[in-house]
């Protein structure tokens, strides 16, 4: 769903059965878009970086200044942050890299999750059996979970460790938004494909970069289940 979103293509179910390497979805990437490929007059990051440093000039006094390597933390103020980076993505129209929870956060929910789950086990165990009270504690722990989740909303201020910079930054927005990024700036090569594509597989399967290659078989050698 992912690489269809990136590169604004549709995937068959019976075609995507049959995609067992990475080679094979790249393949297929480029016959679908065979008829965009053209020689690039421009770099992609560099003129996605241009544009996201001109919309932040005008929202803060430090966007001028911006460079590859500043933080983004250290960057945008957190009191609007994500007033401002819903501002970015309408302005931009473009998807943006979701901000995320404090890791202090994420860690205080899990424990407060699971401080209710065992209360409800034990309580439930002796009327409901074993069986139902398991099936109960884990409807405790996903309802709390649940809760928390949205009550932490505005706390979700900070980057991942992929876009701590704005160099990660237009990284991530290029490989989310390959497809509009590609015909805005007439940027579409087989190269970039790829980049992208990697880009996309490691963050969604947790895998390495290297591990990435047209021969990597999905299922085996990438643990795509």
């Amino acid at each position: 769903m992912e690489v269809e979103e990136s590169f604004g293509i549709t995937i068959p179910d019976g075609r995507a059965c049959q995609m067992r390497t990475v080679g094979d979805l790249y393949s297929f990437i480029l016959e679908e878009t065979r008829d965009q490929t053209r020689v690039p007059e421009s770099c992609l990051t560099a003129a996605t970086f241009y544009a996201l440093r001109r919309r932040l000039a005008s929202h803060v006094d430090a966007g001028k200044s911006l460079r590859p390597r500043s933080d983004v933390d250290a960057s945008l103020p957190r009191l609007k942050r994500q007033w401002l980076w819903a501002r970015l993505a309408h302005e931009m129209d473009l998807r943006f890299p979701r901000l995320r929870r404090p890791s202090w956060v994420v860690l205080l929910g899990c424990i407060t999750s699971a401080m209710t789950a065992f209360p409800a086990y034990v309580f439930f165990a002796p009327t409901t059996g074993p069986t139902l009270a398991v099936f109960l504690a884990l409807l405790a722990l996903a309802l709390t979970a649940a809760v928390i989740t949205l009550a932490t909303v505005p706390l979700a201020l900070m980057p991942a460790d992929s876009f701590r910079t704005f160099r990660g930054l237009v990284t991530q927005l290029v490989t989310l938004n390959y497809a509009t990024l590609s015909e805005r700036y007439e940027s579409w090569n087989p190269t970039d494909v790829w980049n992208v594509l990697q880009l996309i597989i490691v963050e969604q399967l947790g895998v390495k970069k290297e591990d990435v290659t047209p021969d990597a078989n999905f299922v085996y050698d990438l643990g795509c289940d």
